[in-house]
């Protein structure tokens, strides 16, 4: 430093007490600032947690699944057309369900790809599955026993224990707890990496799927009748014919 630092050693002499604070060529270092020292406005606020993105492409599809769902329910009784095949055939209301399913898969592929407590997890998972279950014994029940009706008490002979939003919520839970348990925490680098880190859960699916279909094809069901809408109905004018059809 090229000024020199010095002090007055008596009051009032000119310069023959003074003596140096410093020597010369010494460097006078910063002092570090105070922890007292008042800090800026906003100096000390926490940055904010970054949300998760949303995956576009899968929430319109799901307000695609929403809207077929609706037209279904409130037109599926005058146009047979788009209303559930009874047992025969595919229609569009047929494809609402699996489409729902695709839904809730890729959802849990995505929220449960990197989870650091598997328990905690998996309880979350099935607080949801047993809510879901619960709102679709409600709902689908036998509680309500339609508009026209002012019956809403339980009736044990109509209630419907595995309706929709039940088995999407077994579903759900089992596509879940194979994403948290038996997807290895593996980096994906090539093809055989690939078919590593998901091999345990093609197994779990191929025979859960194996299973349902053993049942379809294999259950013995006795000869039942049901019935259909004739396939009469148009746009303009829609019919309720209604017909009878033989499962044997």
């Amino acid at each position: 430093m090229d000024a020199t630092v010095v002090a007055v050693a008596s009051d009032g002499d000119e310069g023959d007490d003074r003596r140096h604070l410093l020597e010369t060529g010494s460097e006078i270092l910063p002092y570090p600032e105070s922890p007292w020292r008042p800090q800026p406005p906003g100096a000390d606020a926490k940055p904010e947690q970054q949300k998760p993105q949303r995956v576009a492409s899968l929430d319109v599809f799901r307000g695609l699944t929403v809207a077929v769902m609706i037209l279904v329910d409130d037109a599926g009784g005058a146009w047979p057309g788009i209303n559930h095949a009874p047992w025969f055939g595919v229609t569009v209301a047929d494809f609402v369900m699996p489409a729902f399913l695709f839904i809730i898969g890729v959802s849990a592929a995505l929220v449960f790809k990197k989870t650091p407590n598997k328990i905690a997890t998996s309880k979350k998972a099935a607080c949801r599955a047993i809510k879901l279950f619960i709102l679709g014994v409600i709902l689908q029940g036998g509680y309500i026993h339609g508009r026209h009706k002012l019956t809403y008490v339980i009736d044990l002979d109509h209630i419907r224990w595995l309706g929709v939003l039940q088995r999407i919520a077994i579903g759900y839970f089992l596509a879940a707890i194979s994403e948290i348990w038996l997807v290895n925490n593996t980096s994906v680098d090539s093809p055989v990496s690939f078919v590593k880190k998901y091999f345990v859960e093609w197994i779990m699916a191929i025979v859960i799927s194996a299973l349902y279909i053993g049942l379809v094809f294999g259950l013995y069901v006795p000869n039942w009748e049901f019935k259909v809408q004739t396939s009469s109905s148009t746009f303009s004018n829609p019919t309720n014919d209604i017909g009878f059809k033989t499962v044997r």
